[in-house]
C-alpha cells in the first residue's frame, strides 16, 4: 500500500491558532478511509516534492522574520504547482508577496470576525483577523490558500474531502468512501461542525459532507 505523506513547515511556529490541526484532521479523515499516513516536517524543495499534501501555517511577525531565508530557499514554482496545499494567514501573506506569480497585497483596516467565505460554490466557515486586502478564500496553484485562521479543514468537512481526494490522487491511491469507520467518523465530524457553525455562523445553513 502506497502511504500518503503530510508535509508541514515549522510547526512549531507556524501554528498561531491552531493551524497544525489541519494536518490532524486530514490525517485522521485519510486513516478512517483506509489509507496509512505520515506526517513529516519539510525544509527544502526535495522535501516538500515528495509530499502529497503541505501545510504552511500562520505564524507571528518575529517567527516569519525568522523563516524568511529558509521558505524563500524553497523552489515554490515547482511545489505550488504540483503538490497540494493549504496556506493560512501569515503563510498565505507570504506566498501573495513572495512566490512565483505574487501580485502582493495592500495594507487595509483590520477585520476581525466569524465569516463563511466561498471557495467557488463551497461555502466555509472560518476567522479572519487581518489587515490585507488579500480574499478569504483563493488557489494559488495546487494550493488552496486561506485568510481563515485556525484549522479551518475541521470545521468544514467538505473542504476536508476535498484535501482528501487531492492527497490521495497525488499518492496515486483511492480513498473507500463506503467504509463504515469513515463513515462513522465523518457522521462525527458533521455533528461537531455543525454546533460549531450554529455557535459562528450566524444562521448560515451547515453544508454537511455526505460521501457519495
Amino acid at each position: 500500500m502506497n502511504q500518503i505523506v503530510l508535509g508541514t513547515i515549522a510547526a512549531n511556529k507556524m501554528n498561531l491558532n491552531g493551524d497544525q490541526g489541519n494536518l490532524l484532521a486530514l490525517k485522521r479523515f485519510l486513516e478512517a478511509a483506509g489509507q496509512s499516513v505520515r506526517v513529516v516536517s519539510v525544509t527544502s524543495t526535495e522535501e516538500a516534492l515528495k509530499c502529497h499534501f503541505l501545510l504552511l501555517g500562520h505564524g507571528s511577525i518575529a517567527a516569519m522574520e525568522s523563516l524568511s531565508s529558509s521558505l524563500a530557499a524553497i523552489n515554490w514554482s515547482s511545489v505550488l504547482d504540483s503538490v497540494p496545499g493549504l496556506s493560512v494567514g501569515s503563510g498565505t501573506e507570504w506566498l501573495a508577496q513572495i512566490a512565483p506569480g505574487a501580485t502582493g497585497f495592500k495594507r487595509t483596516e483590520r477585520v476581525s470576525e466569524f465569516k463563511v467565505a466561498n471557495l467557488g460554490s463551497m461555502p466555509v466557515l472560518g476567522y479572519r483577523n487581518s489587515d490585507t486586502t488579500l480574499p478569504d478564500l483563493t488557489f494559488n496553484g495546487s494550493f488552496i490558500c486561506a485568510m481563515l485562521h485556525g484549522p479551518v479543514l475541521a470545521k468544514n468537512p467538505m473542504l476536508l474531502a476535498r484535501a482528501a481526494r487531492a492527497a490521495a490522487t497525488k499518492a496515486g491511491v483511492q480513498l473507500d468512501f463506503s467504509s463504515d469507520s469513515l463513515k462513522d467518523w465523518i457522521a462525527t465530524l458533521n455533528r461537531i461542525s455543525q454546533q460549531i457553525w450554529e455557535l459562528e455562523a450566524e444562521g448560515a445553513d451547515y453544508p454537511a459532507l455526505e460521501l457519495g
